[in-house]
Order: C-alpha cells, then sequence, then structure tokens
C-alpha cells in the first residue's frame, strides 16, 4: 500500500474560477478543506460540502526524490507542496509556485474502533468487514467521513 497524509486546512478564501473568463463564479471565506496526498496522487476538497463546492484531484510525478510535474489543476496548492516538502522530503522546488494561500496544516489519521488508518478508503472498508446493522454501520462511516 502507498503512503498517503490527511491534513485540515483553513483557507481564508476560497473561489471557483471559471477558465475561459478568469472571473469567480464565487468565493467564501473560511473555508475548511480536507487534503490527501499520497506518492502519486492528491486530492483536495471542502469540508462543508464534502466537495461538492471545492474539489480537485490529480497525479504527482515524483522521480528520484523530486516532484517534478503533476496534473488536474493549473497550479498546485501549496500546502500540498509543503507537505511533500516536510514530511517526506520531497524536493518541490522544480514546480513550487507560492499561490499566496495558507501553507499550515495539521495532520490526521483516520480512527475507527481503536485501529489507526493511513487512508480514509481503508478504514471504511474495515467498517465494511464487520457487517455491522444499519444504524451502527452508518454511525461509524460518519465518523470516518468527518474528521
Amino acid at each position: 500500500m502507498n503512503r498517503q497524509l490527511n491534513a485540515k486546512v483553513t483557507y481564508p478564501t476560497l473561489g471557483h474560477t471559471v477558465l475561459s473568463t478568469g472571473q469567480d463564479v464565487y468565493r467564501d471565506s473560511d473555508v475548511d478543506v480536507i487534503v490527501h496526498v499520497g506518492e502519486h496522487h492528491y486530492e483536495f476538497y471542502d469540508v462543508a460540502t464534502g466537495g461538492e463546492k471545492y474539489y480537485a484531484e490529480g497525479s504527482l510525478d515524483i522521480q528520484d526524490g523530486k516532484l517534478v510535474d503533476y496534473d488536474g489543476v493549473g497550479s498546485l496548492p501549496t500546502v500540498i507542496m509543503d507537505m511533500l516538502c516536510n514530511e517526506w522530503h520531497i524536493d518541490v522546488m522544480e514546480v513550487y509556485d507560492n499561490d499566496g494561500q495558507p501553507n499550515k496544516y495539521t495532520l490526521f489519521s483516520y480512527e475507527v474502533g481503536g485501529k489507526v488508518f493511513e487512508c480514509g478508503r481503508d478504514a471504511m472498508d474495515y467498517v465494511y468487514s464487520l457487517n455491522l446493522d444499519r444504524v451502527s454501520h452508518r454511525a461509524m462511516m460518519k465518523s470516518i467521513l468527518k474528521p
């Protein structure tokens, strides 16, 4: 299994910009975001809507300890590059672009029934394996999805 980092970040402002016009469709303040960073992939979504309003994902091309390219967004969020650099000592300077957004994050793991998981998907798979009744199953899943 690949490694994964999970973090919570609060963006002072976050907007959804239309690429054709460069104009914001909407912009919000104090947006709580969950960021997942793996060895080859990242995901970024707002907590309030579970990614319905703000969502991005893509691939990371890491070679010989360096981030050499990425895909999925026009500009990779600074917090993702900072997580790679700070936590896994990946050299990100080849693609680093300071987007002016926050780079302070709080790492977390998923915990279910005393077991700790790096990946939310692994935690959900564990809950499925327990064969719980519907009410207990939903309660455990909600606790995983709201870190």
